[in-house]
């Protein structure tokens, strides 16, 4: 039988991309299957952000930077405070990604993507901010094309099983080759 070696001891996992691709959701799964503690970065959004993105009004750098300054040092704080991490978190500007590098370099970064119409679908069923899909073209015009370093998961529904699967193999392809207190999965 061959078998797969995977070293899941990645400590500090960003998952970003475009609004309603499933960072949440991934991020949720890393908890619960992988021992990951899960932080929402819009746990750190300003009053001011918060009230601009419920009634779809633009968001200022100046909204965006306090907001990542916040989201920095809380991901700081709660990496001295668990092994694993993973944070979900929009990125949506590249200059926000290098400034969380420059503070986190063990930071491993995760395009999370997924097909724009499914996107827009859960954007709009989203209890926190249900943006209908003229804000999420909006949202979508604004993310930058990250010139960083990162790995990308897609998340299309094609079930929990096979994304847990994908996840395995992201996380062997962010860990650094060992099968010391390694899981090992029968291919």
């Amino acid at each position: 039988m061959n078998v797969a070696c995977y070293n899941f001891s990645m400590p500090l996992i960003i998952l970003f991309g475009p609004t309603g691709a499933g960072k949440t959701y991934i991020g949720k799964l890393l908890e619960k299957e992988f021992g990951y503690y899960f932080y929402d970065g819009d746990t750190d959004l300003t009053t001011e952000m918060k009230q601009a993105l419920n009634s779809m009004k633009v968001i200022t750098d100046q909204m965006r930077q306090k907001f990542i300054s916040r989201l920095i040092n809380s991901t700081d704080r709660l990496c001295h405070n668990h092994d694993k991490l993973v944070v979900a978190q929009t990125f949506i500007k590249e200059r926000y990604r290098v400034k969380l590098l420059k503070k986190l370099p063990q930071a491993k970064f995760v395009l999370v993507k997924t097909k724009t119409d499914l996107r827009y679908q859960r954007r709009q069923t989203r209890a926190d901010y249900p943006w209908d899909e003229a804000y999420v073209k909006k949202m979508d015009s604004l993310f930058e094309a990250p010139r960083i370093p990162y790995q990308t998961i897609t998340n299309d529904s094609n079930g929990t099983n096979n994304l847990k699967a994908d996840l395995r193999r992201l996380l062997s392809a962010l860990s650094p080759r060992s099968c010391k207190l390694n899981v090992v999965i029968p291919r």
